[in-house]
């Protein structure tokens, strides 16, 4: 699973690096695992997560992280250019779902790649947009 998710991120790295997009906000960080790819590839990554254990973790790592819930995020309107929020609905009830992307879609500019994994039979890695 760990090559899968691999690819999937250096897909989105490629994607957005195609759309000359130099920064990434990471919901549901956890560690930094994914961060430090980002950053590795040469995209300012800025995490959050609910677990101030998880953001302590990222956070020695070198990362920028805050500790956040993922339907109330610290942040302006507009101000991320993608997310990275594959984790993100995985352990949620399916009725917050809407509340998650709809704030995903607040923080991000218009037209942005919001990266998901959609929770249930049948559904998988998509890459959603911010309303434009």
């Amino acid at each position: 699973m760990a090559g899968i998710r691999e690819d999937r991120l250096a897909g989105f790295v490629a994607l957005l690096k195609s759309e000359g997009r130099h920064s990434v906000l990471g919901l549901d960080c956890g560690h930094g695992t994914d961060g430090l790819l980002f950053v590795a590839s040469g995209i300012h990554f800025t995490g959050v997560d609910p677990s101030e254990e998880n953001i302590h973790s990222a956070r020695a790592r070198g990362l920028e992280a805050s500790v956040a819930a993922d339907a109330v995020l610290p942040f302006a309107d507009s101000v991320f250019p993608a997310v990275w929020a594959v984790d993100a609905l995985a352990g949620l009830p399916p009725g917050e779902w809407d509340d998650v992307v709809r704030e995903l879609g607040r923080v991000t500019a218009p037209g942005a790649p919001i990266a998901v994994v959609l929770p249930g039979p049948g559904q998988g890695f998509t890459i959603l947009r911010s309303p434009g």
